[in-house]
């Protein structure tokens, strides 16, 4: 079946990786065991993925007019994705991500905005050109809310499939947004802030309540809940030894968004989407490694 076109409106970041010995405590100065410098954000993250699938891929953002948006913008283009709607602005820094990543692959990450906070009516407009034709459009919270507000409702009125990242978390998010948004894709943390519940049905639960259609919550190594207003159903994530947690999430994302353009219904979409982020664990970070079409049959 043809794919149809996936949008990403959201953020690009120049990631720095640090290996640690463990995530830092409050306080503590230690030496890194390793540097690299990495292209990211979750928006180009989601990007790349959904495009590594073979999946027509736009994404709609800005970089400021520095080394790191050259080399941002050249990582997305040598990875399949439409990069036109992508602003430089003079003046502003590229966004950046500094990256803490312990033996076990778990890590934190601080985030610098720069040209990320700066978006605005050219990617609205951005946005209304690359609407026709599109099957879905991935968002996230790096990004101004109010930008991701407007693009939810022109997304939802052109009747294309809108899929949120709740990432970095906040704890009460627009009610306008949330009615516009077909599938929520909170990991357990991010459903346990927007919604205030502990476990993962009652917040699933909560989320549908106020708006969303369909509730995805990421449960990293034990795969992924869907409930909906049909119910609920649990898929498992294979059994694998992980190298790096880094967009395991975006990686989520984006084959969910390509399977989704590719035609399958929302449970295969996520259960597919299980197998490429378990897949995406069992590699190093970076775009040079993420699962294709190939890999996942």
């Amino acid at each position: 079946m043809t794919s149809r076109a996936v949008i990403v409106l959201g953020s690009l970041n120049l990631d720095i990786l640090l290996s640690v010995p463990h995530l830092p405590r409050a306080g503590e100065t230690m030496q890194s065991h390793g540097l690299e410098l990495m292209p990211g954000g979750k928006g180009a993250n989601q990007a790349a993925a959904c495009a590594a699938l073979d999946v027509s891929t736009r994404l709609i953002g800005a970089v400021g007019d520095d080394g790191a948006g050259t080399q941002l913008l050249d990582a997305l283009r040598d990875r399949g994705v439409d990069v036109s709607g992508v602003r430089r602005i003079p003046g502003v820094a590229s966004g950046q991500a500094y990256i803490h990543i312990a033996p076990d692959g778990e890590n934190t990450i601080t985030l610098h905005g720069g040209a990320n906070q700066q978006l605005g009516g050219a990617e609205l407009d951005a946005l209304d050109t690359a609407l026709p034709g599109a099957s879905a459009l991935l968002l996230q919270l790096e990004v101004p809310l109010e930008v991701m507000v407007e693009a939810a409702r022109r997304a939802r009125a052109a009747g294309v499939t809108v899929i949120l990242d709740p990432a970095p978390a906040a704890p009460h998010l627009p009610r306008e947004l949330l009615e516009a948004v077909d599938i929520l894709t909170p990991n357990e943390h991010e459903a346990r802030t927007l919604s205030g519940e502990p476990d993962a049905d009652t917040a699933a639960r909560t989320l549908l309540a106020l708006g969303v259609r369909h509730v995805v919550i990421k449960r990293g190594a034990r795969g992924a809940l869907l409930s909906g207003a049909d119910g609920g159903h649990s898929f498992a994530a294979p059994p694998v030894q992980a190298m790096s947690t880094v967009a395991a999430g975006d990686t989520f994302n984006g084959a969910l968004a390509a399977a989704l353009a590719g035609g399958r219904n929302l449970p295969d979409a996520v259960a597919f989407a299980v197998r490429a982020a378990s897949l995406r664990v069992t590699r190093p970070a970076g775009y040079g490694h993420l699962p294709t079409g190939d890999d996942l049959g």
